[in-house]
């Protein structure tokens, strides 16, 4: 039974995954959420031409900080809708693998929620996935989400009264003998010479 859940939260829509399947095992296991966001690095591409930069370090932090409040704002939500206790954190560091472990660890988390878009290896290598080192380095469980398509969520079936297929009777199906086609026969005069 977990006590207290780690749900990772980003700005990729996949991450709606991972609130809402760490939201629902929360609430099944009347656990508290701890909704955590990764703050982004500042970085200064390097060119043989000198960098062009458009806002400073202090702006792209001041920015990051409001987009993570605002994504933990929106998870905090939903966890009161869900009527479960919550609480946010944000964390950096150079390895966003370490700062969700060490979240976790300071935290006092026993299950770490985290959402995929189900990529293949080559493309996590090329683009960057946190899933690898999180599983490999996490001491709890890792539970990794993917995004249900729109087809299946909220899908209905059609409903079917068994009483009116009952009340209908089938009809009779008169029997009659099976046709047989008679069988060839096959005559073989034996001749006089053969015998």
């Amino acid at each position: 039974m977990y006590k207290r859940i780690l749900i990772v939260v980003d700005p990729r829509p996949v991450s709606r995954a991972a609130v809402t399947e760490g939201v629902l095992t929360a609430q099944v296991h009347g656990a508290e959420a701890v909704f955590f966001t990764v703050m982004p690095r500042y970085s200064v591409p390097v060119t043989d031409a000198p960098p062009f930069v458009l806002e400073s370090p202090q702006e792209f932090q001041q920015a990051a900080k409001s987009n993570a409040d605002r994504l933990l704002a929106a998870a905090s939500i939903s966890a009161d809708r869900a009527g479960l206790k919550s609480r946010s954190v944000i964390g950096s560091g150079e390895d966003d693998a370490h700062c969700i472990v060490e979240a976790a660890r300071k935290q006092r988390c026993d299950l770490i929620v985290v959402a995929t878009e189900g990529r293949n290896a080559l493309m996590r290598l090329m683009l960057g996935s946190v899933i690898p080192g999180l599983i490999t380095s996490s001491p709890v469980p890792v539970l990794v989400c993917k995004l249900r398509p729109r087809s299946t969520v909220g899908a209905k079936a059609d409903v079917v009264s068994l009483k009116s297929r009952r009340a209908a009777k089938p009809k009779p199906v008169a029997k009659s003998a099976p046709a047989v086609a008679p069988a060839k026969r096959r005559v073989v005069k034996a001749s006089a010479a053969g015998r």
